[in-house]
C-alpha cells in the first residue's frame, strides 16, 4: 500500500528503470494531458508509445486521462495501487470496452495486468510526432516493445 501518489510514482519509476532502462519519460508536457509514465520503443523509424496513468484509487479519473493519452500513445493503462484494485476490477469491462489497459502495482514492484489493450494508431499524428520529438534528445533507442509483456 502506497502513502500517496507520489510514492507510487517513484517506486513504479524504479520498476521501468530495473526492467527496461531509462526507455521512457516522465509528466510528459504539451500532449493531450501529462501522464505518469511513458514508455517508448524504437522500431526501424518508428516509435510506439504506451502511456501509463497511476492512481492510488480513483481508477475513474485515470481512465479518463488514459484514454486522452491514445491521442499519441499506441496504447494507455490504468495502474491502480492493488490495495485498491478491487473497484477497478469490477469494472473491466469498462476497460475492455474503451480499449484500456488496467493493471495493479505493489510496493514490493509486482506489477500485474489485468486487461492488455490492443495496440492502434494513436488518434493524432502530430501529437505523435511532437512525442517522438521529444525523445529525440535520448538517442537511438532499439527495444522491442514486447517485453513489457514477459
Amino acid at each position: 500500500m502506497f502513502n500517496s501518489e507520489q510514492e507510487m510514482s517513484i517506486q513504479f519509476e524504479k520498476f521501468l528503470k530495473t526492467k527496461f532502462g531509462n526507455t521512457f519519460l516522465k509528466e510528459q508536457n504539451g500532449l493531450f494531458g501529462v501522464p505518469d509514465f511513458v514508455f517508448y520503443s524504437k522500431n526501424g523509424e518508428d516509435y510506439a508509445f504506451i502511456s501509463f496513468e497511476l492512481k492510488l484509487k480513483n481508477w475513474k479519473r485515470a481512465a479518463k486521462q488514459a484514454f486522452r493519452y491514445k491521442s499519441f500513445s499506441n496504447a494507455a493503462y490504468v495502474v491502480i495501487d492493488s490495495n485498491y484494485e478491487k473497484a477497478a476490477l469490477k469494472n473491466i469491462d469498462f476497460f475492455k470496452q474503451y480499449n484500456i489497459g488496467l493493471a495493479s502495482f505493489i510496493n514490493d514492484n509486482c506489477f500485474e495486468i489485468y486487461f492488455r489493450p490492443t495496440f492502434n494508431e494513436p488518434f493524432s499524428r502530430n501529437l505523435k510526432l511532437k512525442l517522438v520529438d521529444s525523445i529525440s534528445h535520448v538517442g537511438k533507442t532499439r527495444n522491442n516493445i514486447d517485453s513489457l509483456w514477459s
